[in-house]
């Protein structure tokens, strides 16, 4: 058994992992922040040459084609192995062509990792930079990459940026009604749009959050009770009382619901009589009805 203290992804912990974590459970599995944009490294000597090969080949084909333009710097920026100052000079290009299918080969940095957390979050910030910048010329790109790819964390916040808070959660949405979660890899594209929905606080949102606690996943309902803990409505701990009440819902769910319920201090008022005696052995109610851990 791993470490509470070392147990990252509490969505995959098991009930006593849970209980006995010592870091606000909200972290996990949150994604990174975006951090400060840096400038890339020394691109100015990559570019550089790269225009001057560009050049040579223009001249010698007599002609310029965008499409085959893109292609190159797509497949030099999707190369992990490549120096990363070749990949930031391929954004560079790639943003400065200001077309959609410039935007679309850019949005593919998002579809892998290279080696070192911090190189790779640098990239992929540097790039979100770049969809930004790109305005509202990024804004179907974008859409069209959400409907069809996991990785949609970066891209969904240049989207909210360019066209606000309801256009990205309509398009996060739109991409969950195209999920087929009786097959794995529908699953995981749901996980991943949910854990993105759950920031989001619109009634469109919650009501579906609310239908996502009947998912058979036990991360999905996990995803939806921490999505739903940041209403103020006083149905919301009426959906938790409902989980925890639940006889066929999973420990790992309960205690997950119970470390949601302590965090955010939700009075079970209500429902004492039935809850109490539920709780099992790492939670209990107090005074003020609040779920708390024992000892």
């Amino acid at each position: 058994m791993s470490s509470p203290a070392l147990c990252q992804n509490y969505a995959l912990c098991s009930a006593e992992e849970i209980a006995n974590r010592k870091e606000p459970l909200r972290q996990s599995p949150g994604r990174a922040k975006l951090p400060r944009l840096t400038s890339g490294g020394d691109t100015a000597a990559v570019k550089s040459s790269g225009a001057i090969a560009m050049g040579l080949f223009d001249f010698l084909t007599g002609s310029r084609d965008p499409n085959r333009a893109v292609d190159k710097l797509k497949k030099r920026l999707m190369d992990k192995y490549r120096q990363k100052q070749e990949r930031y000079a391929a954004m560079d290009d790639l943003a400065q062509m200001q077309s959609p299918a410039a935007i679309s080969a850019l949005l593919g940095r998002f579809t892998f990792s290279v080696d070192g957390p911090t190189v790779d979050e640098e990239e992929k910030n540097y790039c979100f930079e770049k969809l930004k910048a790109s305005g509202a010329l990024a804004v179907s790109p974008i859409k069209d990459f959400i409907m069809s790819n996991n990785a949609v964390y970066f891209p969904l916040c240049a989207l909210k940026e360019i066209a606000g808070e309801d256009v990205a959660v309509q398009t996060l949405l739109d991409a969950m009604a195209d999920c087929d979660p009786g097959y794995h890899d529908g699953l995981e594209r749901l996980r991943e749009i949910v854990s993105n929905l759950r920031d989001f606080k619109d009634p469109r949102v919650k009501a579906v959050l609310v239908e996502l606690l009947s998912s058979r996943s036990d991360e999905i309902r996990f995803y939806a009770l921490d999505g739903l803990a940041s209403y103020d409505d006083g149905d919301v701990v009426g959906h938790f009382a409902d989980r925890l009440l639940d006889e066929q819902e999973s420990q790992r769910v309960k205690a997950m619901a119970c470390e949601l319920a302590v965090e955010r201090q939700l009075s079970f008022k209500k429902w004492a009589t039935t809850l109490a005696p539920k709780l099992g052995p790492s939670y209990q109610l107090d005074s003020n009805f609040h779920i708390t851990r024992k000892g």
